[in-house]
């Protein structure tokens, strides 16, 4: 009697308590979650698990990349054109057409409700991007490829300010091989600006936090990079009031340059002379002396200035460096340009610049007094 009544005890009891397939059941029962450069996408459809391959609705690629979908509905084809592409697929098909060759992707293209559905993976073919699949959070997370853009503003960071993390910034939207605007971030408050640069990953934006005007208060100093080449790095300064959001005043750095230096380049025998007469308030004398270039056509008038760039922020003071050339962009030295505040308290002034040599073109400097 007392075995009866356990058996129905627990009989009852496992009644009550849903299975294992009850619980897989349930959890395969909630969406997974889509989300593109960590924010939730703005399609609503959502991805889900077929034969253990994850599928993404297609149309997601339009957020995060230049595409335009076209579907014909007389031979149920979906053109993904992009700017310099195209890719042809049908439902139930696992092949595609890309670049004009056929691609096998990792499960056959699924049509659901009128929308058309591929494998994650292939995102990455098409557009670059991947994707992670995440069993805990039940979200499928796609991050944006090299070449894609993206319509909300990215959760991670291109630069903090060194000791400051809370001094951020982002790109606010990029394309293939731009950034078109960026987010300055201050203590949670954001701001964009309307800069544009090329998307060089070698070169990030660099962020300051520092009194560069020496009014009491930090601003932020971004440094973006335009473009770099042969002999040529060519960058931009944006010194910020985090209070207002103002922009400072900064004359680039050749033009700050050109302002403190005269030179002449003359012959000498058979050599060439390069006279540098710099200004400001480390003013002096700089002669170098190019053996056997008398007869250089390429060499003569004046010295070039700023075909490389590079701004920096030093012991709470904003520099730059940029080098002096002459013929043909043959660098001979650099100059060191120190920033200081104008009057106006709005903008920033040259306040001295110092030459270096190259060890190849030894030269001689002689101070001067600051009336000389």
């Amino acid at each position: 009697m007392k075995r009866w009544i356990a058996s129905v005890a627990a009989a009852m009891l496992i009644a009550a308590c849903p299975s294992a397939l009850d619980i897989d059941k349930t959890f395969a029962a909630a969406p997974l979650q889509l989300i593109v450069d960590g924010e939730a996408a703005l399609t609503p459809l959502h991805p889900f698990q077929d034969q253990g391959i994850v599928y993404v609705p297609v149309r997601v690629l339009t957020e995060f990349y230049p595409a335009v979908l076209q579907w014909d509905n007389k031979q149920k084809l979906l053109t993904i054109a992009g700017d310099s592409s195209s890719t042809m697929i049908k439902p139930g098909s696992q092949l595609v057409l890309y670049y004009g060759s056929s691609t096998a992707l990792e499960g056959k293209a699924i049509l659901r409700n009128g929308r058309m559905y591929i494998p994650a993976s292939a995102l990455n073919l098409i557009s670059g991007a991947d994707f992670r699949l995440d069993q805990e959070q039940n979200s499928v997370s796609i991050i944006s490829g090299s070449v894609s853009t993206t319509v909300r503003t990215p959760t991670e960071a291109l630069a903090a300010a060194e000791d400051h993390p809370e001094f951020k910034i982002y790109a606010a939207l990029k394309d293939k091989t731009a950034y078109k605007g960026y987010v300055l971030e201050v203590n949670g408050r954001k701001h964009k600006y309307d800069w544009q640069t090329y998307r060089d990953l070698s070169h990030p934006p660099e962020l300051y936090y520092a009194d560069v005007n020496q009014d009491g208060q930090p601003e932020a100093v971004v440094i973006l990079t335009l473009g770099t080449g042969t002999g040529i790095v060519e960058q931009e300064i944006h010194v910020i009031n985090p209070q207002t959001w103002q922009e400072l005043a900064v004359p680039e750095a050749w033009e700050a340059a050109s302002q403190l230096i005269a030179s002449s380049i003359t012959a000498d025998g058979k050599d060439m002379l390069v006279s540098l007469k710099l200004g400001g308030a480390l003013p002096a004398q700089v002669e170098l002396r190019l053996p056997d270039r008398s007869d250089d056509p390429s060499i003569g008038g004046a010295a070039g200035i700023g075909t490389v760039t590079y701004y920096r922020v030093d012991k709470g003071r904003l520099k730059a460096e940029v080098n002096v050339t002459t013929g043909f962009l043959e660098s001979i030295g650099s100059l060191e340009l120190i920033y200081k505040p104008a009057a106006s308290g709005k903008a920033l002034e040259p306040e001295s610049v110092t030459f270096q040599a190259y060890d190849e073109y030894p030269a001689t400097v002689k101070k001067q007094a600051a009336n000389d």
